[in-house]
């Protein structure tokens, strides 16, 4: 019975992780869009996160707004990385904006990044949403 209890007790104690909402500006080459949402969640396997981009227009002139995925991005002592990853929505994946270089932070309830979508340097910069 005392092997049960400490198991629970371990069980209870260990947090799982959760997704996480960061709102901030981004910008894609010469265009800035304020008040973006981007959500970071660990994935299934609980070994890399996707980043979710959601209701953005990458061009001024673009007539709809995506919520867009990337992903496998790796986190480690809270640095982000990733490579080669090809954006995605619900329906679409988008391989000739290929995200390239993608290098930034989260910690002190600040996300950052950086990385090449396409052609086009992507920044985002975003504080953490209570």
């Amino acid at each position: 019975m005392g092997k049960l209890f400490v198991i629970i007790l371990l069980c209870l104690s260990i947090s799982p992780l959760k997704a996480q909402l960061f709102n901030g500006t981004m910008t894609l080459g010469d265009y800035t869009r304020e008040n973006v949402t981007v959500q970071l969640q660990p994935t299934s396997q609980h070994d890399s996160y996707t980043l979710t981009l959601f209701g953005v227009k990458f061009a001024r002139m673009m007539p709809v707004k995506l919520d867009v995925e990337l992903a496998p991005i790796a986190i480690k002592n809270n640095q982000l990385d990733g490579d080669n990853i090809v954006p995605t929505n619900k329906t679409k994946r988008y391989e000739k904006h290929l995200v390239r270089h993608l290098k930034g932070s989260k910690q002190n309830g600040i996300l950052s990044f950086t990385c090449l979508m396409g052609s086009k340097k992507l920044t985002y910069n975003g504080t953490l949403k209570q």
